[in-house]
């Protein structure tokens, strides 16, 4: 199953570079695909991996489930902040559910770190870092001024933005290898 899912952030990765999208469809197809994978082959899914069965079919399916929830409820509050992207949120529920929590926990960490480098230098190529700078302290000191979380990025503002789903394609891989 590590080379469907490969694929699956491949493609993500691909219509996020050209589109600066993430289709739902492609998504939801490879959710459910890995719902349906983790109950033909629980052992693959299951953290018990008991023998085949529909015990152990319905207890793989429901841990696929509970893992893509669980990232998806983690990553929630920066979508609805505007950090990042609804796609991305989504693709990593999916990276989740396929992966188990752990893994996915050591690929995100990859891929965060991809990420910081393309920003990085995406703002040195666009010599925008000290603008990038600013507006971060300003949105951070707005925040503590009025003791609440607000939208990071406004809709007129999505210069500074990356494709992150290239990022975790990119944590993926080397997390495979």
């Amino acid at each position: 199953m590590k080379w469907q899912l490969f694929v699956v952030c491949a493609v993500a990765a691909v219509t996020d570079i050209r589109w600066r999208r993430i289709p739902d469809f492609w998504l939801e197809i490879w959710f459910f695909t890995g719902l349906l994978l983790a109950g033909l082959f629980p052992e693959g899914m299951a953290p018990s991996g008991e023998p085949a069965g529909t015990a152990a079919s319905a207890q793989a399916a429901f841990c696929c489930l509970c893992r893509a929830a669980a990232v998806f409820l983690l990553f929630y509050p920066a979508w609805r902040l505007r950090m990042t992207g609804a796609g991305d949120v989504k693709l990593c529920s999916v990276m989740a559910a396929f992966m188990g929590i752990p893994d996915f926990a050591e690929c995100f960490l990859y891929s965060l770190l991809f990420g910081s480098i393309f920003s990085f230098f995406y703002l040195l190529f666009h010599r925008s870092l000290r603008r990038r700078l600013r507006y971060f302290l300003v949105w951070f000191g707005q925040c503590i001024s009025q003791n609440r979380w607000l939208p990071y990025r406004r809709e007129q503002d999505m210069d500074g933005t990356i494709p992150f789903a290239a990022a975790l394609l990119l944590g993926y891989g080397m997390w495979l290898f």
